[in-house]
């Protein structure tokens, strides 16, 4: 460095007995580096001292100072003697404090520091506090003080969050078993809707999840979003399915400044000017999407998103939870079912073989051979209610043993009513009963032929019934049908043993779902329920 070079350096003078490298080597590193790429270190003293100094040093956090026992300041610069007397004390106190521990163990090694916090009025502050070279006795610090405000709220944020996560994951088995899969969800909805208004400070979101089969983005909750077109779909692409389509196949967040300049961007709420969209992860693999909006540009920022991030771990498990009871529940049934009817096999065998014997050996066609068969027949009943009782989805209890018997009703008498189930036994036993009491059903063994009939112009229906879980167009698709096309047609829809793999339960009760069945359901609810979706359609009254 020529001597030109020199003069042009501003020039920090030391105390008395400190070796400029010695300082800086004990200083933390983000102030050693400050200070040798700013100012030259002169350990002579220099009347005046030199003007460049000060602006050297106001890049140093909110200030720097050499402090002695007692926290006596001995040396500060011009940004930290700025502060008001308040701050400074506080700022004193705190070094005072790390220098009390640096004499409680001289043996400390030269360069460790330690980190003291304070808030004043609104504000938070650290002090960094470094020992002084070629001081046994630990008595005098070099301390830089920052303004960790901004860090401090994350913190606190963060610690919120993961509280909040917690408490989502707070399944108890007392409060969650007995309810349905459509209240668990509605339980667990809230608890998010809570934290992403108070702790996270936004309003519109929405949950979607990855289907395993075919890799569509399914809504499972949400608050303010537009819901897509009938027919209209999302997968897991990087390519023609928006940003939730590319974050949901990359696995990485996704922040949206501007949605009119995004061609990423799909509609989600009215206005929406920014978005961020984040994973939902478990492990490693992302299992759906949480997608958040505003009405204003670059509303989010990389804060938000961390935090996003980390709450979006929460729910990612707690839904996966929700979902491996569900599973369990049907897999559990299926068991239940196998092993009772494997118990009761032997003992209604024989009751059938006996019978059947008995009806063989016997001479003529009086009221004993009518009994016998009467026998055989309840066997053959006792089988099929067990099995419907423990299986589920395949069946409806308490149907008329005399299924060709007219019943007089004329709540649903002349009413037309279209069905909508994939299950041949569900759809035609729900068929027959509702024509026994005077409907006119129109059955369909799809979602799209329902949707169609729907939207075909023809005689309208005072009622639709439609399974949740079809191959092509699910419930919540034929549910929205109905309600576009007339908002007063009740629905009622039913899922097996509450499954529900496209929440379309969740998302309809949302939006005027007159009720839903969980199958096996018996006969007297299902009509108790068409009555009372009946009685509240306008219609009842012409």
């Amino acid at each position: 460095m020529n001597d030109a070079d020199s003069r042009s350096r501003a020039r920090l003078v030391l105390p008395p007995g400190i070796a400029p490298e010695a300082f800086l080597d004990r200083m933390p590193d983000v102030v050693a580096d400050f200070i040798r790429s700013a100012c030259d270190l002169v350990t002579d003293e220099i009347t005046g001292g030199d003007p460049r100094i000060t602006a050297a040093l106001d890049g140093l956090g909110e200030g720097v100072a050499v402090v002695v026992e007692k926290g006596e300041i001995v040396w500060m610069n011009d940004q930290l003697a700025d502060h008001t007397p308040e701050l400074l004390r506080l700022f004193s106190d705190a070094a005072a404090e790390a220098i009390a521990g640096f004499m409680e163990h001289p043996d400390v090694d030269n360069g460790e520091s330690a980190r003291m916090d304070f808030s004043h009025g609104n504000r938070h502050y650290a002090v960094i506090c470094s020992p002084m070279p070629d001081d046994p006795t630990r008595r005098t610090v070099a301390a830089l003080i920052s303004d960790v405000t901004d860090l401090k709220q994350t913190e606190l944020l963060v610690e919120e969050i993961d509280h909040a996560g917690g408490d989502l994951l707070d399944l108890d088995p007392d409060t969650i078993n007995p309810l349905d899969v459509g209240a668990r969800l509605r339980l667990v909805e809230d608890k998010v809707i809570r934290t992403i208004r108070t702790v996270i400070g936004f309003e519109h979101f929405e949950i979607r999840l990855v289907d395993r089969k075919n890799g569509q983005l399914e809504l499972v909750m949400g608050s303010g979003m537009e819901p897509l077109s009938i027919g209209e779909r999302l997968f897991a692409s990087r390519t023609d399915n928006g940003i939730s389509g590319r974050v949901a196949t990359s696995g990485e967040a996704y922040l949206c400044g501007d949605t009119r300049e995004d061609p990423l961007y799909v509609t989600g709420i009215p206005d929406a000017l920014s978005s961020l969209t984040v994973p939902l992860k478990l492990r490693d693999r992302v299992v759906g999407v949480l997608n958040l909006e505003s009405t204003d540009t670059d509303a989010f920022d990389e804060r938000d998103q961390m935090l996003v991030e980390l709450y979006g771990r929460y729910v990612a498990m707690a839904i996966n939870i929700l979902d491996m009871l569900v599973v369990e529940r049907y897999t559990t049934n299926h068991s239940f079912s196998s092993t009772v009817l494997g118990e009761l096999n032997q003992p209604l065998e024989s009751i059938t073989r006996n019978a059947a014997e008995l009806r063989a050996g016997y001479v003529g066609d009086g009221p004993m051979a009518e009994k016998l068969d009467a026998i055989i027949a309840s066997v053959e009943s006792v089988r099929s209610r067990v099995l419907a009782c423990t299986s589920g989805p395949q069946t409806i209890l308490g149907t008329s043993d005399d299924e060709s018997e007219s019943i007089e009703d004329p709540m649903i008498s002349g009413r037309r009513i279209l069905v909508a189930d994939d299950e041949e036994t569900i759809r035609g036993a729900i068929k027959l009963l509702l024509e026994q009491r005077g409907a006119h059903v129109e059955a369909h063994t799809d979602g799209s032929g329902a949707i169609e009939s729907l939207e075909s112009g023809g005689a309208p229906f005072d009622l639709v019934i439609s399974d949740v879980r079809m191959p092509d167009r699910n419930g919540y698709e034929v549910f929205r049908a109905a309600k576009n096309l007339d908002s007063d047609l009740p629905v009622i829809l039913m899922t097996g043993f509450g499954y529900d793999p496209h929440h379309s339960i969740v998302r309809s009760s949302q939006e005027g779902l007159e009720a839903f069945l969980f199958k096996p359901f018996q006969v007297t609810l299902l009509i108790d329920e068409v009555h009372k979706a009946l009685a509240t359609s306008p219609s009842s009254s012409d």
